[in-house]
């Protein structure tokens, strides 16, 4: 094995993505010490500070848009790029692959034709390779145009092995898409090991007591399998939270995943005047750039709050507890594989009812390192028997 091409989208500015590819490519290498392991971000980016179609006001415009309209508007886009600008790289790239992996992360839903198309057009190139599909979330909401994308890019690249992150998705997988059930395995998300993978990276330190991922809901909403949900705004929720806190004496870090709606939500929380309420404790708002960026903050921490999955899943990896809030199918699944259901609650719920389970968490420190330890044998056993 010379050389393994991880398909994905490593470069998002969502940096969950980026520590999910570069976990698998610390799995691959740990069985391939001699391969060279790279990147295609089929969203088109080369590196970490390219703007994407989230990146600026016009986004708030394309939300409202009807859902024929966006779909159209998305599929014209990545039309348009793939055979302007993305079809030479990508063919170059997949030209010397002994193996192609496509995932891990939500790769598989359809947000606008989002994923559906990019998937479409990576397969028209991967004809007569070895592909394999690895640890993917598969959603259950499907467009009839995402259904027959995705068909499409199944029968294009043939991949040899399929493998989700979870039993949910394996039946999605199945019952949408027809892949036999036998064929599909179960293999945990691959940023369970970024400890390992980002182990330089580690603060030696534990600098604030709670560290808060600020997101935009109206995005997770609007990203949701679960339909409509309602919320209170963005910014008021998390001051809330962390004022609760700080009344307690913590220590506070504001941080996202780097997504840039999350991060116009955290800059409306900064400009605000203090609260009196918060006292002396200290407040830090920091905006990681790069995956090791978001590791290292989360690493900072004794205990996290968070909606984004990949803020919970470095946390669990870590061995630092967090609270979540769940906002979709797989936040849900992957409190349930870990067994920390208790410390997962709905959209928004109340600041006194996370102050009681974080502050609980501080006091007990109650992170289950074994569950931890066999969940990652299970990542890299998993994903080796795939490559």
């Amino acid at each position: 094995m010379k050389k393994i091409l991880i398909c994905a989208v490593p470069f998002s500015d969502n940096l969950g993505d980026g520590v999910i590819a570069a976990s698998l490519a610390h799995i691959a290498g740990l069985k391939y010490p001699d391969a060279k392991v790279e990147f295609l971000d089929i969203a088109g980016r080369h590196g970490f500070d390219e703007q994407n179609l989230r990146g600026g006001g016009a986004f708030g415009v394309f939300q409202k848009l009807p859902a024929l309209l966006r779909s159209a508007i998305v599929f014209a886009y990545c039309l348009k790029n793939y055979f302007q600008r993305w079809r030479p790289h990508w063919k170059a790239a997949v030209s010397d692959a002994d193996l192609v992996i496509v995932g891990g992360g939500q790769l598989f839903c359809d947000v606008a034709l989002n994923f559906p198309a990019k998937l479409f057009l990576l397969s028209r190139l991967l004809r007569g390779k070895r592909v394999a599909v690895v640890s993917v979330g598969v959603t259950a909401k499907w467009s009839y145009w995402g259904k027959v994308l995705v068909g499409k890019f199944f029968k294009n690249a043939a991949p040899v092995f399929f493998a989700t992150r979870d039993a949910e998705s394996a039946k999605n997988l199945h019952d949408i898409f027809r892949i036999p059930r036998p064929d599909i395995r179960v293999v945990p998300d691959p940023a369970l090991v970024c400890e390992s993978a980002f182990s330089s990276e580690l603060s030696p330190d534990k600098k604030w007591d709670v560290g808060i991922c600020v997101s935009s809901l109206d995005a997770l909403v609007m990203n949701s399998e679960y339909g409509e949900s309602n919320a209170i705004g963005s910014a008021d929720f998390f001051a809330n939270l962390a004022e609760a806190l700080q009344q307690e004496g913590a220590r506070v870090l504001y941080f996202t995943n780097g997504a840039a709606e999350d991060n116009r939500v955290m800059a409306e929380i900064s400009a605000r005047p203090a609260s009196a309420g918060a006292g002396a404790a200290e407040t830090t708002f920091l905006v990681p750039k790069r995956p090791d960026d978001l590791v290292a903050l989360i690493s900072a921490c004794s205990c996290i709050a968070a909606h984004r999955l990949h803020a919970n899943i470095v946390a669990y990896s870590l061995n630092i507890p967090s609270v979540g809030m769940n906002w979709d199918k797989k936040v849900e699944s992957f409190f349930r594989l870990t067994g920390r259901t208790q410390y997962l609650f709905d959209l928004s719920p109340r600041p006194d009812q996370l102050k009681a389970s974080v502050l609980q968490l501080l006091r007990e420190k109650n992170a289950d390192r074994e569950r931890l330890d066999v969940l990652q044998g299970e990542v890299i056993a998993g994903t080796h028997a795939l490559i």
